[in-house]
């Protein structure tokens, strides 16, 4: 099936973990379930824009013009003298705007002629430097959508509308499995025909990275009673992510061992490069998905797959990278019939256009290539031999940003 089918049926199978309530300060990355209304107008009252004075409007027709400082408004006072003619009032940044002002004037226009006369040289527009209530927000209005991820300033604005606690999706519990008896995670010189495990700590990052909890990371080796163990101490999680052993070579056995213990296979390969074997079902209630042991499929594909699934879980709303246009830098070889997602590096011109080049060789155990990218470019099955110049999708990588 082609990659957008296989996103359609994954989520097809992907039910709504419950919320949970947490404190605010410890939301950040996680998925709102709630709609934030404001508890009040923000801002809740008139107040300065600028350190200044407040001052009545016709005491200003004509300049320069002194006037009596009656009283000092600091951020957090209520006013307590309302202004009359000729007198003004000494007003901070954030000071509660006093009865009758018309307009805010900045201390950069004032002299200071003794403790108790300040001389007014300029006139500001009327309400000039007042930041007036509601300006922002009305009160009871939603300022953060359920289904968002929660951002640093998502957090600022919820404790702005007066919230400590927020309730949110459960954090998925992820078991991670990567199989192979080449696979060797030991400090040390590496033993003869062994390789150093990527996968393991690679996709236990990336799990995280969108707020998964990886409840464990078990290396499989390549017999049925080890895979088969290491199942079956994992059906407890949400998901179950494995590497290695979907495809069709004599000690792939992960496709069958799952079978034995009741999985239901919903779908097997996909037409794309890389990781055209992948494997995605249920057991149970556990959703498994089976990636390829390459290092890149695998984390291309979770970036592809996985993890817009984990964000669908913990009910997100938008759980799909965006796609840019851009223009290829070089031409690529490409046949038809597979969508590739080629590691690329986006670079913004002068003109705001996006310029794309690929990471250099795209075999899918060159890890570095995905070290060295920022983005993914998406060519869909029926491209064949794009051109320089051509225009093409591409997806940023969540760890990276476009230079």
């Amino acid at each position: 099936m082609t990659p957008s089918q296989a996103l359609q049926i994954i989520h097809s199978k992907t039910p709504l973990l419950p919320k949970v309530e947490i404190t605010l300060i410890s939301a950040l990355g996680r998925v709102l379930r709630e709609d934030i209304r404001t508890r009040e107008q923000i801002p809740p009252f008139d107040n300065s824009a600028m350190d200044g004075f407040a001052v009545i409007s016709d005491d200003l027709e004509l300049l320069p013009n002194d006037l009596a400082i009656i009283d000092e408004i600091p951020a957090g006072k209520v006013p307590e003298i309302p202004l009359e003619s000729g007198k003004c009032i000494r007003i901070m940044t954030g000071g509660q705007i006093p009865i009758n002002t018309g307009a805010v004037v900045p201390v950069e226009w004032t002299t200071q002629i003794n403790d108790t006369i300040i001389r007014i040289h300029q006139k500001p527009e009327e309400t000039t430097f007042i930041r007036r209530a509601s300006q922002d927000v009305r009160e009871k209005d939603i300022v953060v959508n359920s289904g968002i991820r929660i951002t640093p300033p998502i957090i600022g604005m919820i404790a702005t509308a007066g919230y400590q606690k927020v309730m949110v999706g459960r954090v998925p519990d992820v078991a991670l499995i990567v199989t192979g008896d080449e696979l060797y995670s030991e400090i040390g010189a590496l033993p003869p025909a062994r390789i150093r495990d990527t996968n393991g700590p690679g996709l236990s990052a990336q799990i995280m990275e969108v707020n998964g909890n990886v409840i464990g990371s078990i290396t499989a080796r390549d017999n049925k009673n080890s895979i088969s163990d290491a199942i079956i101490n994992s059906r407890d999680a949400d998901v179950i992510v494995m590497s290695g052993g979907v495809s069709v070579g004599e000690y792939d056995f992960v496709k069958g061992v799952l079978l034995e213990l009741g999985f239901e296979e919903v779908f097997w390969r996909v037409r794309q490069r890389p990781g055209g074997p992948m494997l995605f079902g249920m057991l149970e209630s556990t959703l498994v998905f089976g990636l390829p042991g390459n290092p890149v499929s695998a984390s291309v594909c979770f970036q592809q797959y996985v993890r817009p699934t984990l964000l669908k879980l913990m009910g997100g709303h938008q759980i799909h990278s965006p796609k840019y246009k851009a223009y290829l830098a070089e031409s690529i070889q490409k046949k038809s019939g597979l969508h590739h997602f080629v590691r690329g590096i986006a670079e913004s011109q002068e003109d705001g256009a996006l310029i794309v080049h690929t990471t250099g060789p795209q075999a899918s155990n060159l890890y570095s290539s995905l070290q060295h990218a920022n983005c993914l470019i998406h060519l869909e099955e029926d491209v064949i031999n794009p051109s320089k110049g051509d225009p093409v999708l591409v997806s940023r990588l969540p760890w990276a940003m476009f230079e």
